[in-house]
């Protein structure tokens, strides 16, 4: 729950729950937290502390990194009496259906189609532990780690995805030909940038550290990563798209900025917007349009703890979004294309290979091309 400056009323109800990063969905590659049917507080501090506080703070506040961002909108303070008064059933409606649900500001997403109702009401409920006239707990950091383990795995810090783990270290690295430009990725290993302020997990300030790669070596790394695919993005998706359509530009800039409130996260170039997630000025030199529409439109089937919203989006307003996004670099947008890559050197595919295994990649990353589609409805 965030409030306008000027509208006291709206903190109270919005203030709540703007939770920026969220990364629970309902998808089978996502591990599920929940131990029984009952809601459990525990379970919501684990997700507060590593969705929530990048905008309420850790203790809950209203003191997270990214509240400085967003305008005259306010993180509040969830340890006051003014959230104490709210019901159970008012904060969960905020969670559930987003600032839409109850007109307030859209920089409120609806978080449903994330959360499962058992999350839910166990995110209610750590909120009801934070207030002084429940006696506000000491609030201490908590790592994604520390979620309750299932099976017998003995550690979470390098699982695997089809163990039902979340990765807290780096992304996939198994779909990068499928996501990324190939002049991108080469310039990205010679000189490596943290891409989000806070880091690829929430508030760790992740960055990849310079191995200082010739540029034979990256040329063959690039090589082999281009050949990691994801089956399930497919370029025909944008068939008959023109990113470069003023009225698919004009019409994606108003869904960007109103409707989904896409600044709350992300900055186009200047430094108004969010810091959750990486500035999307230089999206089309660095994203393929074909996985960035997939991964607008579900983000957990690609990253099972994505902390962009899902806003079941639909196709055509996906469209003009990234006419939009892609319009931010100029000419790049104009430059575009959803097609293949030639057949790749067998030669420059083994010593890559052999690079990504003796730098031990896999320490960070995990390398898996799965097809991030499959059993999509």
């Amino acid at each position: 729950m965030f409030e306008s400056k000027s509208v006291r009323l709206n903190l109270v109800l919005f203030s709540f729950f703007f939770l920026i990063l969220v990364g629970f969905s309902l998808s089978p590659f996502v591990l599920q937290v929940e131990a029984s049917d009952a809601p459990d507080a525990k379970v919501g501090k684990h997700l507060f502390k590593h969705y929530c506080a990048v905008c309420h703070g850790v203790t809950g506040t209203g003191n997270g990194v990214n509240a400085d961002r967003l305008g005259d909108v306010e993180p509040a303070d969830l340890t006051s009496e003014s959230i104490d008064k709210l019901d159970d059933e008012e904060i969960y409606e905020v969670i559930d259906g987003g600032g839409a649900a109850i007109d307030i500001s859209y920089y409120m997403p609806p978080w449903g189609a994330l959360f499962s109702e058992n999350q839910m009401w166990s995110l209610v409920a750590y909120i009801r532990t934070l207030s002084a006239a429940n006696g506000a707990e000491e609030a201490a950091a908590v790592r994604l780690a520390d979620l309750e383990k299932q099976g017998d795995e003995g550690c979470v810090a390098c699982h695997s995805k089809e163990k039902n783990l979340l990765r807290p270290i780096g992304p996939n690295i198994g779909h990068e030909g499928s996501k990324l430009n190939r002049e991108w990725v080469a310039d990205f290993m010679k000189q490596p940038e943290r891409l989000r302020p806070i880091g690829y997990m929430p508030l760790s300030k992740a960055k990849m550290p310079n191995f200082y790669f010739t540029d034979a070596e990256v040329d063959a790394l690039v090589e082999y990563l281009m050949t990691l695919k994801d089956d399930g993005i497919h370029p025909s998706v944008l068939m008959g798209w023109d990113s470069s359509d003023p009225a698919e530009i004009e019409k994606g800039q108003i869904l960007f900025e109103e409707d989904y409130a896409c600044d709350g996260c992300h900055t186009r170039g200047s430094d108004e917007g969010g810091i959750v997630g990486p500035d999307l000025s230089y999206a089309a030199e660095r994203i393929r349009p074909e996985w960035m529409f997939y991964w607008i439109k579900n983000p957990q089937r690609i990253r099972p703890d994505s902390p962009m919203p899902n806003f079941n989006m639909p196709d055509d307003q996906i469209r003009s979004i990234l006419s939009y996004i892609y319009s931010l670099a100029g000419d790049a947008s104009l430059a575009v294309t959803v097609s293949g890559e030639a057949p790749a050197d067998p030669e420059k595919l083994a010593k890559g290979k052999k690079i990504l295994e003796t730098k031990n990649c896999k320490g960070c990353h995990l390398i898996d091309p799965f097809n991030s589609q499959l059993g999509a409805e």
